[in-house]
């Protein structure tokens, strides 16, 4: 692990970052980016940690003006997400995304029921590949969080499951859209930040990984079912589990 630069965590809103930053060593904090930003030790990881503002727009902002200021080796989104009800997991697990993709980039298909159509040019180009809105994580901490997670929270009686993520800029409300994504993608959780976040890693050559709890099932608008603090305490957990055993899956 690199000793020169840090882990640079983002969640959108304050209580899923919280209970991290309350476990930092050695913080300090500053601002960046007209953001307030916390850095310090956890777990022996030198980890900079920030708020984004929810949706990938206040992600990418947030995390370019950290990227540009201090040097990162690994990008980690955090917090909740809506989880589809096929995916086969309940309020308060945890999903690890294995790869994000934008679904409001692109052409509309003429078919109501198709998904997004990708647009003719790249979003982003790298020297190896062209991303139209589909992006990578990185598969070593992918793979690293799940053999951890799927070993450490079996205690905490939470479940644990890799599969793509969906990130939107509307949340979706009714049945048949959440039938129609879930078909078209395959995801097993919905959110508004992490592909701006995976296509910021991939503009700055960066490692990413995304870690969420699941605070509702995607098409329910009824918030009493809705379970927010579970999820923010869960997701919080899995980060801290996560960096707690880094050093023994590094090694």
């Amino acid at each position: 692990m690199k000793t020169d630069s840090s882990i640079f965590i983002v969640g959108a809103v304050f209580q899923e970052i919280k209970p991290i930053i309350e476990k930092l060593k050695a913080i300090r904090q500053t601002t960046i980016g007209k953001r307030p930003v916390f850095c310090g030790k956890l777990f022996n990881q030198s980890v900079i940690i920030v708020q984004s503002g929810i949706g990938m727009l206040n992600a990418v902002q947030a995390s370019t003006a950290v990227i540009e200021k201090m040097p990162v080796h690994l990008i980690m989104n955090t917090g909740c997400a809506g989880a589809f009800p096929d995916a086969g997991i309940d309020i308060g697990d945890i999903g690890i995304a294995t790869k994000e993709t934008d679904i409001h980039s692109g052409i509309e298909s003429e078919s109501p029921d198709g998904p997004i159509i990708p647009l003719p040019m790249p979003l982003i180009q790298t020297e190896t590949a062209k991303y139209y809105g589909s992006y990578p994580v990185s598969k070593q901490y992918c793979n690293m969080a799940y053999d951890i997670l799927s070993t450490e929270l079996k205690l905490e009686k939470m479940r644990v499951k890799q599969f793509p993520f969906i990130t939107v800029s509307t949340i979706t409300t009714s049945a048949q859209q959440t039938n129609r994504l879930f078909r078209a993608y395959h995801a097993g959780m919905e959110n508004m930040e992490g592909a701006g976040l995976a296509h910021v890693a991939l503009q700055y050559h960066t490692p990413f990984v995304e870690i969420r709890a699941a605070s509702n099932f995607v098409g329910e608008r009824d918030k009493k079912n809705w379970q927010l603090k579970k999820a923010f305490e869960h997701s919080a957990t899995a980060m801290l589990i996560f960096f707690e055993n880094l050093d023994k899956s590094i090694l």
